[in-house]
């Protein structure tokens, strides 16, 4: 079989490296507006997602594995949607409706799923890499306006469920579960959100958080539990 797990890796790690504040320092800034967070100096800036200038509309699949299946439907003509998936009967589904979105997703392992929305005229920018087993991403993010939203989801382990939804602009996200049998999930609505949750450990509990305008937050949930029952399935 041939083997994807090269650029798997790299993209996993680069979500992963989320968990750590990064500045967001790039010269490629949405057209009308600057890099959300860099007026406010606060922890929660994003790097934009770095895309080959090549690569900047259209969209790219990788898929080594059994009954796998990737669907990806655009509207407009400057949105990226890049898939890659190495394992068994995973399942990503991406929808881009109109302005300038950008989406890279890898699933590593079997049966994991992906369900990916991203509207609106301006920008929303999304990385997110699943390993392990059973592991659920639903995320919808609509941005209306010059600047842009972001997430980096990072789900390791097995049968772990996150929801996300922004529904304003600047919302930005970052969202990684480490175990099996956890549950995130954060609405942020509004605008000039900042969110960063972290989980390690089993069958933790869904905090469920919504902001709404403004607000800002950084949690980490940990615990040392055996995983809840009937989950971890390999």
């Amino acid at each position: 079989m041939t083997s994807i797990r090269t650029p798997l890796a790299s993209l996993a790690a680069i979500a992963l490296a989320f968990g750590s504040p990064v500045s967001a320092q790039n010269s490629d800034a949405p057209p009308g507006g600057e890099e959300p967070g860099t007026d406010r100096g606060d922890q929660f800036e994003f790097e934009r997602i770095p895309v080959p200038e090549e690569d900047r509309r259209g969209v790219f699949i990788a898929q080594v594995g059994a009954v796998n299946r990737a669907e990806a439907r655009q509207s407009g003509s400057n949105s990226h949607a890049r898939i890659i998936q190495n394992g068994d009967e995973n399942q990503v589904d991406v929808t881009q409706d109109d302005g300038s979105h950008r989406a890279s997703i890898a699933l590593d392992g079997n049966r994991n799923s992906v369900n990916v929305g991203q509207q609106g005229q301006g920008q929303s920018v999304l990385m997110l890499a699943q390993q392990g087993n059973g592991n659920r991403a639903d995320v919808s993010q609509t941005e209306s306006q010059s600047i842009y939203s972001a997430a980096a989801i990072g789900q390791t382990g097995s049968d772990n469920l996150l929801s996300l939804v922004q529904d304003g602009s600047d919302n930005q996200a970052r969202l990684i579960q480490n175990g099996d049998g956890n549950t995130m999930t954060a609405v942020q609505q509004g605008s000039g959100n900042r969110l960063s949750w972290t989980q390690d450990g089993n069958g933790l509990s869904d905090l469920q958080i919504t902001q709404d305008g403004g607000q800002a937050l950084q949690i980490t949930q940990t615990n040392g539990g055996a995983p809840p029952s009937g989950t971890g399935g390999g």
